[in-house]
């Protein structure tokens, strides 16, 4: 059975007459917390932690509501701010300058597409150079051909 995806079906019944955006009774959409199937487990955050998350509240008064979480929330901050401060070293970046080539391909060599650069490129490297119009023809074909199969195993 098919379903019919109009988006504009059925635009006449209840949404007729009411603003865009806004439910039945007319109040603004707000947004709010779905809890996820299975998270029981874990517990909730209280409101205290989460104003001192936000900074809206002292430490001792998240610590009396759950001093797990303000001890888990603090070793992420301690952590995060070690990670601020790491840098990478200069010989790591001294390494990493010198392992890339010195000179830059010029056109010619980019764009040379004769016979004997494909050939001794594919004798080097293993790989097949493509123009962009054959790459193109190349997909319509696998596509009409995946299309075809289809129809046959259907």
């Amino acid at each position: 059975m098919l379903e019919s995806q109009n988006p504009q079906e059925g635009a006449d019944r209840a949404a007729a007459g009411r603003e865009a955006g806004r439910p039945a009774n007319g109040a603004p959409l707000a947004d709010r917390e779905v809890p996820l199937p299975g998270s029981e487990a874990f517990g909730t955050t209280p409101a205290a932690v989460h104003a001192w998350l936000d900074g809206e509240a002292s430490e001792a008064d998240a610590r009396l509501a759950d001093a797990r979480q303000v001890a888990l929330w603090s070793r992420i901050e301690t952590e995060t701010a070690q990670r601020r401060r790491m840098t990478t070293p200069a010989y790591v970046q001294q390494r990493i300058m010198d392992a890339l080539p010195q000179a830059t391909p010029t056109m010619a060599t980019a764009t040379a597409t004769d016979t004997s650069t494909v050939a001794a490129a594919t004798q080097t490297s293993g790989m097949i150079a493509l123009s962009p119009v054959s790459a193109v023809l190349a997909a319509a074909g696998l596509i009409a051909a995946g299309f075809l199969l289809a129809r046959f195993v259907a």
